[in-house]
């Protein structure tokens, strides 16, 4: 969903993956909005705009009091907006996250992703999105960047073809989407790049990719897959620092402080290869449902290009 200069990393074979990994079930939509155009002030962090914009969507869609108040709710139980958005466990990651976004001619493009079906809050969400807030008797526009923005239609996140627009709902509904294709057996041993299109937020101390990636998967799988415990090689890669460029911001909920890491993996560890594969849908590190933590793999041929910083090993 963002803009891109190099070409991923081709799979083995396209879009032949499994639909599901140690019990995760991944589903995805493009969102289309129209409205606001440009760049994002340099204040902010459209990822935490979209997620404040996204959560308000989904409590306005399924709350039945003006102001909510979930954790005396007498349908708490089977609300979608503790169980997708916001659990109150704080502890228990949220199967829901933004994935990418992209500028159009007219709005903006934003991607979506959650695991399990969620079919009983999805068509409520949209809807909220594509028509102004209500509350009592007053409307208000929902804004980015300043500006009113509407939603005009989801479409699949793999192929563009238009599922749901605000007049005719759902003309086909969203169907599982495959976890990336396992990568050749040789990128074990030759390598790979991982570039990261957001930033990474880790407390993780020397490779700043693999504590970051197992921890947040590893919830996952405790959260919303099978419960088992992800393997956890010794040595799971060696890790060459290319470029780093760190990111801080004051957010209305919580800085934000991470850093837009380039790293070279070799003698990458089997089950390592694997994680690091669905890893490019399910991120890594935290504030991810701020968009955090989102990366391609990309071939390991020029790492000599926009490094920008001294090269560390791990």
């Amino acid at each position: 969903m963002m803009f891109l200069h190099d070409k991923p990393m081709p799979p083995s074979s396209p879009h032949c993956s499994p639909h599901r990994w140690h019990g995760l079930e991944l589903h995805g939509l493009t969102l289309h909005f129209a409205g606001a155009t440009g760049r994002a002030s340099s204040r902010g962090f459209p990822g935490e705009i979209w997620r404040g914009l996204l959560g308000q969507a989904l409590s306005r869609a399924v709350c039945s009091y003006p102001h909510a108040n979930c954790h005396n709710c007498v349908l708490l139980s089977g609300c979608a907006y503790p169980a997708l958005f916001k659990p109150l466990d704080a502890t228990r990651l949220p199967p829901f996250w933004p994935h990418g976004w992209q500028a159009a001619d007219r709005g903006w493009h934003v991607g979506l992703r959650w695991l399990g079906k969620q079919d009983y809050a999805l068509s409520q969400w949209l809807s909220a999105l594509a028509r102004p807030s209500t509350r009592g008797e007053k409307s208000t526009e929902q804004h980015f960047l300043g500006a009113p923005v509407r939603l005009e239609k989801a479409s699949h996140a793999l192929t563009g073809e238009t599922l749901w627009t605000p007049h005719r709902q759902w003309q086909n509904l969203p169907q599982p989407l495959p976890l990336p294709a396992p990568l050749p057996e040789e990128a074990a041993t030759q390598g790979c790049r991982v570039r990261f299109l957001t930033p990474l937020v880790s407390k993780h101390e020397g490779d700043p990719l693999y504590g970051a990636l197992h921890t947040r998967v590893q919830r996952l799988v405790q959260a919303h897959g099978d419960g088992q415990t992800l393997s956890r090689p010794d040595r799971p890669w060696q890790c060459r620092v290319l470029g780093q460029q760190p990111l801080k911001k004051q957010l209305a909920r919580r800085p934000l402080q991470g850093t837009l890491w380039e790293v070279a993996l070799t003698d990458i560890a089997p089950e390592a290869l694997t994680l690091l594969t669905v890893g490019q849908e399910l991120h890594a590190g935290g504030q991810t449902t701020s968009g955090c933590g989102q990366y391609q793999l990309l071939p390991l041929a020029a790492t000599t290009e926009k490094t920008g910083t001294t090269s560390t090993s791990y």
